[in-house]
């Protein structure tokens, strides 16, 4: 095993610790959350409101959140792919007199309406970038993915953030994520004056998470490539929040790995979970899956199986000197986590 272990303290013991980080925005500061209902849009939404430095919040969706009464926040309901969005958006901006922008408003799980995906993803951060622009916000924090380094065999150990992005990535889900990620790297260039971070996530994993990954290991039956056991990168939910607060409430100006600690072949994760593994040769794997998953059978289209082949786990050196960010919990430990709320559901459902 390459993962290490706390043998003084739980899982959740660790995720319950008091952090160190305590920070405030400045107090002309002016929050706007775009992607209510994403895991991380959701849970920062619940930070803000519980946050007594923060009097007032704005959130951008087509939906308003409903699961609980927000007091603090204000709902602009804007759809970012429409006609004339940058300009409505700009507009918003300035009444407010924005000063932070979070784009939380990615898609966690690939979709046979991959046209749609596409204008969200693409199109929909490129109105948020060009109104950000034009409003001249102070602060972009971008909410991205490690799958924009693609999976490949001649991917190194591990991945830092100077490493190129997939070029021609094969599979929709992930040319999205490396087409916005382009469109949020020109505001580098565009407006220098702006604090623009990019957080990516490795797999996010807890009891509320939902993509293409929890799905796949929902089912009883996950199929893998013969021959091939990958290793495996996850993060707790609850640790992803916190890298995102760090980068709301402090300046930290770049792209940045947000990880867990240590790595878990793929085959440990299953034995794991109590999951059956249904090997496939892979020239055959590809076709086949892609073929279940247009019929909505598996929960991952073939385009995405070298995701469960070939390396892409990526270094988190890079947050962990600068944003002082490390995960409370590994790998394994997240896993174990979601794991356990997993069995957990499927024990309520069927009492």
């Amino acid at each position: 095993m390459t993962d290490s272990e706390d043998k003084k303290s739980s899982p959740a013991d660790k995720l319950n610790e008091e952090r160190s980080f305590m920070g405030k925005l400045d107090p002309t500061d002016k929050i706007i959350v775009v992607g209510a209902h994403t895991i991380l849009g959701e849970m920062l939404i619940h930070h803000l409101e519980k946050n007594e430095s923060i009097q007032d919040y704005w959130v951008i969706d087509l939906h308003a959140p409903t699961k609980t009464t927000y007091k603090k926040m204000h709902f602009i309901r804007l759809d970012l792919i429409a006609p004339g969005a940058d300009a409505k958006l700009a507009d918003q901006f300035e009444k407010i007199g924005a000063t932070v922008l979070v784009h939380c408003a990615s898609k966690n799980n690939p979709t046979l309406n991959w046209v749609y995906a596409h204008e969200l993803e693409v199109i929909g951060t490129l109105n948020l970038t060009s109104a950000a622009k034009a409003a001249k916000l102070r602060k972009f924090v971008f909410c991205s993915s490690t799958v924009v380094y693609g999976a490949s065999a001649k991917n190194p150990n591990y991945i830092s953030e100077s490493y190129p992005l997939a070029s021609r990535p094969d599979a929709h889900f992930v040319k999205d994520k490396v087409d916005a990620e382009k469109q949020v790297a020109k505001l580098y260039e565009d407006a220098p004056q702006m604090t623009v971070t990019v957080l990516r996530f490795c797999l996010i994993l807890g009891p509320r998470s939902e993509n293409y990954f929890t799905e796949l290991f929902r089912r009883n039956v996950v199929p893998t490539i013969l021959g091939y056991d990958p290793l495996m990168q996850f993060i707790h939910e609850r640790d992803a929040l916190e890298a995102l607060k760090i980068a709301v409430f402090e300046d930290h100006r770049g792209p940045f790995n947000i990880v867990g600690k240590g790595i878990i072949p793929l085959s440990y994760a299953l034995r794991l979970s109590g999951k059956v593994q249904l090997p496939m040769l892979s020239f055959l794997a590809y076709p086949t899956v892609q073929l279940l998953w247009n019929l909505q059978a598996v929960a991952v289209p073939g385009r995405l199986l070298d995701f469960f082949k070939y390396l892409w786990v990526a270094e988190g050196e890079k947050a962990k000197k600068l944003m002082k960010f490390e995960a409370r919990l590994s790998s394994k430990e997240a896993f174990l986590e979601f794991a356990k709320a997993d069995r957990l559901e499927r024990y309520s459902l069927a009492s």
